[in-house]
């Protein structure tokens, strides 16, 4: 494997062991849950742009490999 597939196994991996710590940020579980609600989008948006990116890239990558 060459370093940059090390890197981002190396930081999939760190997102993955700090992932649970930030979804047990709810709040309790009440009777009336309408008073706490739990955020939900900051981290929904950041994954559907880097998923963007990433497929943006590996389009531009496979044209490219396609032109040589």
């Amino acid at each position: 494997m060459n370093k940059k597939v090390k890197k981002l196994s190396l930081v999939i991996i760190a997102c993955l062991i700090i992932l649970p710590c930030v979804l047990f940020a709810q709040g309790g579980f009440d009777d009336d849950v309408t008073d706490n609600p739990v955020p939900f989008d900051g981290g929904v948006t950041l994954l559907l742009a880097a998923g963007l990116g990433y497929g943006i890239k590996k389009v531009r990558d496979h044209r490219q490999a396609e032109q040589k």
